[in-house]
């Protein structure tokens, strides 16, 4: 399946829904649904709750990636688990939006027993990763915990709310940030950026109700290409 018309037909199929059963469950019209299995429309405004309602990934949807995993089996070697590049186009709300990562480069391949020491489980679902752009998540005195541009984070997609203090992906008012979290009473949340330039954020209740999490930041690689 190589397009995004073949995919939502096939998913739509296992699921048994018509036209528009899908458009009343993904609160979008059945003529939106059509453009896509038409080959109108390849990036649809409401990706997420169409694939939220076919329970598949919107990854999967857009890309035919699962979970920005692959698993490579090349001859004459074991197994592989490749890492690909987190999806740049997420739903937010009505819109799309861009993440604005760059994506020089778009997948990282470990060996199953590389990536079980890293990561501490054996698959690597629900985990994708990004490239930072920007520096406002960079602490020159805190290099080890702060964010550089350049470096690739590794992003667990199954943490869809906040859980505790930490540094996290989501979009905010059709803006997709990875910033600091900190829980403070009256369910407020602090948004710290590392760099001490940058000032710190309040939002109340109300405002963190509409933050849709991508996932939670659980580990990074640093990456500075230097001349030899």
């Amino acid at each position: 399946m190589k397009t995004l018309s073949e995919r939502l037909l096939f998913a739509m199929q296992q699921k048994g829904l018509n036209q528009a059963e899908l458009a009343s469950m993904s609160g979008t019209s059945q003529v939106t649904i059509s453009n896509i299995l038409n080959g109108i429309t390849d990036v649809p405004r409401k990706g997420l709750e169409i694939a939220n309602a076919l329970d598949v990934s919107l990854n999967w949807l857009l890309n035919g990636i699962e979970d920005g995993v692959s698993i490579s089996g090349k001859s004459g070697k074991t197994d592989s688990i490749v890492m690909t590049l987190l999806d740049n186009r997420l739903a937010a709300g009505n819109g799309v939006v861009n993440l604005e990562y760059p994506d020089a480069i778009r997948s990282i391949e470990f060996s199953p027993e590389k990536f079980m020491e890293l990561f501490q489980r054996k698959t690597a679902s629900n985990i994708s990763m990004a490239i930072i752009d920007g520096n406002s998540m960079y602490d020159p005195d805190n290099e080890e915990i702060s964010l550089k541009h350049g470096d690739i984070v590794f992003i667990d997609k199954s943490i869809q709310e906040f859980k505790n203090d930490g540094i996290y992906a989501f979009v905010f008012e059709g803006q997709a940030r990875i910033k600091r979290l900190q829980y403070m009473s009256g369910y407020r949340l602090k948004v710290i950026s590392d760099n001490p330039t940058y000032e710190t954020e309040i939002l109340e209740k109300d405002q963190v109700q509409s933050i849709h999490f991508i996932g939670k930041l659980i580990k990074k690689l640093p990456m500075e290409m230097l001349d030899l």
